[in-house]
């Protein structure tokens, strides 16, 4: 029988074929809204409701393989943010494609899967992108006050890329886009 203590010693391993498994740490959002699509399943599935069902199981899936892609590393409700918001663009792409061939019983499907999706996308305590650009936009005069001959990868140097994105409640790959948008309005 091993014990942990015979396990490893120091960092080492004395039993050879066994490795230490690390659990990645999620935030609590992340976990929560996780835990509310597979108990609206679970609903959907009682329920009976096909569409639901399915559209719920796609969310899951993607969600699983983006945790599979990113192992070890930590995944939160920004990431789920973009998750679903690709959806929300495939789906639309499929429904100019069904509008073509005139395909009106899979637009219907299509528009019903996004009303579902975007459901769960107004869960997450994510803020809108009018949000973000009005504080970018803020953030951008502020800048401008201070110094008018500021170019964008200084503007970049100048934000506080560890404490900007969780006050905001926004990924950092969306205050990027949005400064990146905007810096020519402002300067």
């Amino acid at each position: 029988m091993f014990t942990s203590r015979t396990l490893t010693t120091g960092g080492k391993f004395l039993v050879p074929g066994f490795r230490l498994v690390r659990r990645r740490v999620n935030t609590q959002a992340y976990v929560d809204s996780i835990g509310a699509l597979k108990a609206d399943l679970k609903k959907a599935m009682l329920a009976k409701d096909d569409l639901k069902k399915t559209t719920i199981r796609g969310l899951l899936s993607g969600i699983k393989n983006k945790e599979i892609d990113n192992q070890g590393k930590t995944l939160d409700e920004f990431t789920l943010h973009e998750l679903y918001t690709k959806f929300i663009t495939q789906r639309s792409e499929s429904i100019q494609e069904f509008e073509k061939n005139n395909r009106n019983e899979l637009i219907e499907r299509e528009q019903k899967e996004i009303t579902v999706i975007e459901h769960y996308l107004n869960q997450l305590p994510v803020a809108s992108r009018a949000e973000i650009d009005a504080k970018v936009s803020d953030f951008l005069q502020e800048l401008r006050r201070k110094d008018a001959d500021l170019q964008l990868k200084d503007v970049f140097k100048k934000v506080d890329w560890k404490s900007i994105p969780p006050s905001w409640k926004a990924s950092a790959g969306m205050i990027r886009a949005s400064i990146a948008s905007q810096f020519k309005n402002v300067f």
